[in-house]
C-alpha cells in the first residue's frame, strides 16, 4: 500500500507542475511595471534635471573666471603710468567690448569699464567693472535671461 501511495502523490504532483509553472503570472508583470514607472521615471527627471543645472553651473563658473581675467588684464594695463594718466584725464568713462572664445564652449561676449572714482576725493583712483556674458541674441548687450557675471574692482595710480 505504500508504493500504491507514493505512485498516486508522485502522479498527482507531476501533474500539478504541468498546470502551475514555477513562473511569473500577468499579475506579477504588471504590478513590477507599475513599480518602475513609479520609481524610474522621476529618478530620471530628477537626473535630467541635475544634468541641467550642472551645464548652468559650469557656465557661470566660466563666466566668472573669464570676468576676473579680465580684471586682471586691465589691471596690468594700468600698470603703466602713462596708460593710468590717460585713464584718469578722460572725462568719460572707456568702455571696450571684447569678444571671448572658450574654444569648446559657447562664445561669450565682456565689457570692460574703466571711469573715473567720484566718491573719494585722490589723486588717482579709477573704477574697474567686467561683465561676461553670453549673448543668446548676437545683439552685443547683456539683455534679460542671458547668463551673465560681473567683477568690480577699483585700482590706484602707480
Amino acid at each position: 500500500m505504500n508504493q500504491l501511495t507514493a505512485k498516486r502523490k508522485n502522479a498527482a504532483c507531476r501533474s500539478w507542475r504541468c498546470c502551475h509553472r514555477p513562473g511569473t503570472t500577468l499579475l506579477d508583470v504588471a504590478i513590477g511595471s507599475m513599480m518602475l514607472s513609479v520609481i524610474l521615471i522621476p529618478s530620471l527627471h530628477l537626473m535630467s534635471r541635475s544634468q541641467k543645472n550642472n551645464r548652468r553651473l559650469k557656465l557661470h563658473q566660466t563666466l566668472l573666471f573669464e570676468a576676473d581675467q579680465l580684471v586682471e588684464q586691465t589691471k596690468i594695463a594700468l600698470s603703466d603710468s602713462n596708460e593710468f594718466d590717460r585713464v584718469w584725464r578722460s572725462p568719460f568713462a572707456n568702455e571696450t567690448l571684447t569678444k571671448i572664445d572658450l574654444g569648446d564652449g559657447p562664445v561669450v561676449l565682456g565689457s570692460v569699464r574703466i571711469q573715473r572714482n567720484s566718491d573719494v576725493i585722490s589723486n588717482g583712483l579709477v573704477d574697474i567693472d567686467a561683465t561676461v556674458w553670453f549673448d543668446a541674441n548676437s545683439n552685443g548687450r547683456v539683455d534679460s535671461g542671458e547668463p551673465v557675471e560681473q567683477a568690480r574692482t577699483q585700482w590706484a595710480a602707480p
